[in-house]
């Protein structure tokens, strides 16, 4: 028999492993970790508790990450990609779950696909500007289902090197969860009830960061962009099918 407080120890567990799993993940691939995240806590909270979470449950990864690769930050990209923050996590804060997430499953994973499978290409490092358009459009995504997942493809298409991309993605994504906690919590959300889950989650982020930062230098470019690539289509592709099943079913 599950007890309330054995059924705890399990969501405490789960959190916790999940949250040293992606931040190892993010650590030795510069990205990735969040849908670790995103699968663990939907297994033990609902969806309306889950999507607000993921913000606090990345926050101590993200921290651990800026601190070990802080000089490698490419701060243009995430000037932009902040000043359009403003604008998604308001909007889609203020939508929340109106849109159909099936429409958004499907338009998400097929630009996924296209994004990362297209012919390479190479963004101009002095052309800043579409990283002000994907924080519109990856931070409303973000607010409204809890990850993203374009900011990740299109900074993958730049000259950044892999520690770049380390750092530079952890601040955009720590500065879009301010602003995300910010909006769920204007809107309601309690995350003081979940405080050792937060705090456990940030303890193994740190732990998780540490760990891969170790390992990290012991990825090469070519295997690390080719498990990038195969993790954002693996996404896209559940995005895909979910968003398909949930229009033919009409949820």
């Amino acid at each position: 028999m599950i007890t309330a407080d054995s059924s705890l120890l399990i969501e405490l567990a789960v959190i916790t492993t999940g949250g040293f799993i992606a931040a190892l993940v993010n650590a030795a691939f510069a990205t990735g970790g969040i849908f670790i995240v995103l699968a663990t806590s939907t297994a033990v909270f609902p969806l309306t508790v889950a999507v607000p979470m993921q913000s606090a449950l990345a926050f101590g990864s993200l921290v651990a990450r800026i601190v070990y690769f802080h000089k490698y930050i490419y701060w243009p990209i995430v000037v932009m990609f902040v000043a359009g923050c403003v604008i998604g996590v308001t909007t889609g804060a203020n939508v929340f779950v109106i849109m159909p997430e099936s429409a958004i499953g499907l338009l998400l994973g097929a630009l996924l696909l296209v994004l990362i499978w297209a012919p390479d290409f190479q963004l101009p490092m002095a052309d800043k500007k579409p990283f002000f358009l994907i924080g519109i459009a990856h931070s409303f995504i973000a607010t409204v289902f809890g990850v993203g997942s374009l900011l990740q493809p299109v900074i993958l298409r730049t000259r950044l090197l892999k520690l770049q991309i380390t750092a530079t993605l952890a601040v955009c994504m720590i500065s879009m969860d301010v602003f995300k906690i910010t909006a769920y919590v204007s809107h309601g959300f309690n995350y003081a009830a979940y405080l050792p889950h937060i705090v456990l989650a940030t303890g193994a982020g740190f732990a998780g960061t540490y760990v891969g930062k170790r390992v990290e230098h012991r990825v090469s470019e070519q295997t690390f962009r080719r498990v990038f690539k195969w993790l954002i289509t693996f996404v896209a592709l559940r995005l895909l099918t979910r968003g398909a099943w949930q229009l033919y079913s009409g949820q």
